[in-house]
């Protein structure tokens, strides 16, 4: 009976140990557990941006719409940044410039934001021409920009021959002949735009090679247009390439062909590097309305190319917007191997 007994209050205590265990364990876990965490919401990157100023194309503010962030940075494209919540920048050249939003909150999580501010020069300025009665030409500075200063330039950039500061400047262009002027102007802000003209004696010639039009050629380099010497070379503006075509037959041709018809009246041929004989010596250039019936607008016999990297201007008469000019050459100075650095096309002035 007492053996029965104990044994009784031993199974009771045991489970009375084991209820205050876990009483007692489960009073533990609700006192000394963590409350959850909760995650912050996670950042956006959102911007607006606008021209400060009708006269200042260079200067732009930028406005963040972005939220739940702790941290700002904006990067511009031209090696500089900024920390500001919603920063003013002023570029100092033209060009194409990424400006770039990256926002970041206090755990870690980021948004970035882009955008490209694309600032020509072409858009911004332009050298207006008068030709004057003793066959001079005035040179003025056309721009709704405020300037700063004027810096005019005999040649290509601003390594030619320097010719003054005045916003007016009269210069003479032989007849027949054709000059590279470069206009550049400052800011009050200290941003620079610069423009490279040919003029001739009646005014600004204009090259159309690379304006909406699709280039196609008869036969290509052995290693196709994109090859080193491919026939892209010979319109990609880079006086130190070349279009190099093996097993000339005499012929050869390659056209634009223009979205929108235009009127040209001249162009340039650039020699190449090496072997004379590879040089054009028989061409005719021709225009078109609908790339089937063509119109003979310049034609070329025994032309010479004096010197490797030499450009020669010709110029023809017309008055008709084609949407079609072709180059046919017939004939180089000798063997079967053609070769042109650059051909640009060109629009005289009316």
């Amino acid at each position: 009976m007492i053996e029965k007994l104990s044994k009784r209050y031993t199974k009771i205590a045991t489970i009375l140990g084991i209820t205050g265990y876990i009483l007692a364990s489960g009073a533990c876990s609700k006192e000394d557990a963590p409350p959850p965490k909760i995650e912050e919401p996670k950042p956006t990157a959102i911007f607006e941006h606008e021209q400060i100023a009708a006269n200042d194309p260079f200067s732009y503010a930028f406005t963040n719409k972005g939220t739940n962030y702790s941290l700002v940075r904006w990067e511009f494209g031209d090696d500089s940044v900024s920390l500001d919540d919603s920063p003013s920048h002023t570029f100092l050249r033209t060009g194409d410039y990424r400006v770039t939003l990256h926002t970041e909150n206090s755990e870690g999580f980021w948004a970035k934001s882009e955008t490209v501010i694309n600032i020509r020069p072409d858009s911004l300025m332009e050298i207006a021409v008068s030709p004057k009665a003793d066959g001079s030409i005035d040179l003025t500075v056309d721009s709704d920009m405020e300037i700063d200063s004027v810096f005019w330039y005999k040649g290509v950039g601003v390594g030619g021959e320097f010719l003054g500061n005045d916003e007016l400047l009269n210069i003479a262009v032989g007849t027949g002949k054709f000059e590279n002027y470069t206009l550049r102007i400052k800011t009050p802000n200290g941003s620079v735009s610069e423009i490279s003209r040919l003029l001739t004696d009646l005014g600004i010639v204009r090259d159309m090679t690379d304006q909406h039009g699709q280039f196609t050629v008869s036969r290509d380099n052995d290693g196709g247009k994109f090859a080193g010497e491919g026939s892209l070379k010979l319109i990609d503006n880079n006086p130190e390439t070349k279009f190099l075509q093996g097993g000339f037959a005499g012929d050869l041709w390659w056209q634009l062909e223009y979205y929108e018809p235009v009127i040209l009246g001249g162009y340039t041929f650039r020699s190449a590097n090496d072997a004379p004989n590879r040089d054009p010596k028989n061409w005719r250039v021709e225009g078109s309305l609908d790339g089937q019936n063509w119109v003979l607008l310049d034609e070329r016999t025994d032309e010479v190319f004096e010197s490797r990297f030499l450009t020669k201007t010709y110029t023809f008469e017309n008055s008709t917007a084609y949407h079609f000019y072709r180059v046919s050459v017939t004939a180089v100075v000798s063997g079967g191997l053609f070769q042109l650095a650059e051909w640009r096309v060109l629009q005289m002035p009316q």
